[in-house]
């Protein structure tokens, strides 16, 4: 069974592996200060880890028409190879999109990063309703309303829904936070 929970200091190592594996990682010894981290557990061992920041705007504009106020962010996320085909990714992008709500935060964005597999990535994204909000170009920031991703793996909202016609997307406004997620 997979478990998407925070990280513990005990996870510090294989998160430190995973991304020295994918290129993620500046040298030295593993610390997550200053951001949010959530791991991926399947059966007990960690496959995936994602680290994020509730209270960001990267100076962009804080704030986009229907997105008041700072904005949810993914700074890094991997899963090991062997286990990107079992949804582990989605879940992830799920997980934050749940903190983020209840954050009051209305946008999710990230900037893919470049590479071999950028298109990989690309297409990832996109499946889990990230589109580009920025120019094309190294360093674009790509996002959706926080709902959709929710939407999109059917969790259900608990107020109305408007429209956000900047980015032809729906919007929800909260939706319910258990937490931690266990998928089967």
């Amino acid at each position: 069974m997979l478990l998407i929970r925070d990280i513990t200091r005990a996870d510090y190592p294989v998160v430190e592996e995973l991304l020295d594996s994918n290129g993620l990682r500046v040298g030295g010894a593993y610390s997550p200060a200053g951001q949010e981290v959530v791991v991926a557990a399947l059966h007990g061992s960690v496959v995936g880890v994602a680290e994020f920041q509730l209270d960001c705007d990267f100076d962009r504009d804080e704030g986009r028409p229907g997105h008041p106020g700072e904005q949810a962010w993914i700074l890094t996320m991997t899963v090991a190879d062997a286990h990107r085909p079992h949804r582990i990714g989605r879940a992830l992008v799920t997980e934050i999109a749940r903190r983020a709500q209840d954050a009051d935060r209305t946008l999710l964005a990230l900037v893919p990063q470049d590479g071999d597999d950028e298109a990989d990535r690309r297409t990832f994204f996109r499946a889990c309703g990230l589109i580009p909000i920025e120019p094309d170009g190294p360093g674009a920031a790509w996002g959706c309303p926080v709902a959709q991703t929710l939407a999109a793996e059917g969790v259900a909202t608990t107020q109305g829904r408007s429209t956000d016609a900047r980015y032809g997307l729906d919007l929800c406004c909260r939706a319910p936070q258990p937490s931690p997620i266990r998928f089967p």
